[in-house]
């Protein structure tokens, strides 16, 4: 056992630089601290109030307060019965959701919903008939939502404001 321990150093032992162990260590070090500033948001959801950061983000946008009622603008087509039905939001444009209802929402705020409901008659997904081919009105229409009754399953709006209407096969009201 003795001539184990009094062993000359192996190969690869006399090949490491002398300041390996140094550089391992600091290694060592480096990634414990990039872990813990990885992990440090995680703390924030101890706080109160939580405190956001970037780039260190817990990520509010899932926990913040919101308000208690909602607008949004949005189509809705009218059929021969005078039943609803949610338009999508590519009869009005090109482009995401977001990209669209921005456009819906400049054009109101600009006065130009009538020309949003003219689109919104011209668009191909009206003109090919289908689930759309009954329809006789288009309305751009905002909504106000309380959110706790729309996210528990009351979908209908608490009050709709028409902003503009166009009776298909006729202009603009």
């Amino acid at each position: 056992m003795g001539r184990f321990l009094d062993s000359p150093p192996d190969r690869a032992e006399r090949a490491r630089p002398s300041g390996w162990v140094r550089e391992r260590w600091l290694a060592r070090i480096v990634t414990l601290l990039t872990v813990g500033v990885v992990l440090s948001p995680i703390a924030e959801n101890r706080r109160t109030p939580p405190k956001d950061s970037f780039p260190l983000s817990y990520y509010p946008m899932f926990s913040l307060k919101r308000a208690k009622r909602w607008r949004v603008t949005y189509l809705v087509g009218i059929d021969a019965r005078g039943e609803r039905r949610l338009l999508p939001y590519t009869c009005a444009g090109c482009g995401g959701l977001n990209q669209v209802r921005r456009q819906i929402n400049r054009a109101v705020r600009e006065g130009e919903a009538d020309a949003v409901c003219r689109r919104v008659a011209a668009s191909a997904a009206l003109r090919r008939g289908g689930r759309f081919a009954d329809l006789v009105e288009v309305r751009l229409v905002t909504g106000e939502y309380r959110l706790a009754d729309y996210f528990g399953g009351k979908i209908e709006p608490r009050r709709e404001h028409v902003r503009a209407s166009l009776p298909l096969g006729g202009s603009v009201k």
